[in-house]
């Protein structure tokens, strides 16, 4: 049976697994490690993709990462073979160093970011390797809130806009136990295929349902769209504001940075109203 092709478009959000060959052992110390990260923080760089976090493990690896118009498979080749060929000279050795086909699985962004960082991070811990604190995964760079390697400033801002207020709120998100990803499961927040591609084919239809849900809000609720922009909204008009977010989103016409954008808001508060419409 013949492979699907890897699917690409641009800002798409994947989180990439590589193992080693047979289940071998291909980061055998620090050395390895930091090698490995040189090369993903390389080609990230170059192909001005966005690495959100990443753990490297002794056998395997986890990368959350979002492309622009640069290919995943472009960027995951040049990584896997440049640190194939470095190890195999480094340790006088041939073949292969990773499993022939890595797994990079298309996620949802705006419902799932905040918990595949969490359950990246979590991942020395379910193998009983280390607490939370593995020296080679992108947590420490969420404490520090910077980072030379990933993007730790969107995560962060969806626990809150001011810096140390974020840092103590996303602490605590990762003391939690990741019940809402488990590893039997983590396939299964992928679109299919067919899916994906339908989405692709179909973008004019997805820009034009912004204007139709305002056009409609606009007749159901007589108010103008121009009323619920704005952060501080009270009453009536606050409860208008958050029933539009919710349908935008429900909807996927704007992502929540771009609605965010559009209504004058933080990202943290589109966040906080997402998560809150089922409690």
């Amino acid at each position: 049976m013949s492979r699907k092709p890897r699917l690409h478009y641009e800002n798409a959000l994947y989180h990439v697994i590589v193992r080693g060959n047979n289940k071998e052992y291909i980061f055998n110390n620090d050395i390895d490690k930091d090698e490995y990260l040189k090369r993903v923080s390389k080609y990230i760089e170059k192909y001005n993709a966005t690495i959100y976090s990443y753990v490297i493990m002794d056998n395997h690896c986890h990368l959350l990462i979002e492309v622009s118009d640069i290919p995943i498979f472009k960027i995951m080749q040049l990584i896997q073979q440049t640190y194939t060929s470095w190890y195999n000279r480094n340790y006088k050795r041939s073949g292969h160093v990773f499993e022939q086909r890595y797994k990079s699985i298309l996620v949802d962004k705006d419902s799932y970011l905040i918990s595949l960082v969490r359950y990246i991070h979590q991942n020395p811990i379910r193998a009983n390797m280390s607490d939370i604190n593995y020296c080679y995964s992108s947590h420490k760079d969420y404490i520090k809130g910077k980072s030379e390697i990933c993007s730790v400033g969107e995560v962060l801002s969806m626990f809150s806009d001011k810096k140390k207020s974020a840092i103590k709120l996303y602490t605590e998100f990762m003391d939690i136990t990741d019940n809402e990803i488990k590893d039997k499961d983590i396939y299964d927040l992928s679109p299919s295929f067919e899916e994906i591609k339908a989405e692709i084919n179909n973008i004019e239809i997805y820009k034009k349902e912004l204007a139709e849900i305002v056009d409609e809000f606009k007749k159901r609720y007589d108010v103008d769209i121009d009323m619920i922009k704005g952060r501080y909204k009270k009453g009536d008009i606050l409860e208008l504001r958050n029933k539009f977010v919710i349908e935008v989103l429900n909807y996927k016409a704007m992502s929540q940075t771009e609605l965010a954008e559009f209504l004058g808001i933080s990202n943290h508060l589109i966040s906080k109203i997402w998560v809150g419409k089922n409690k």
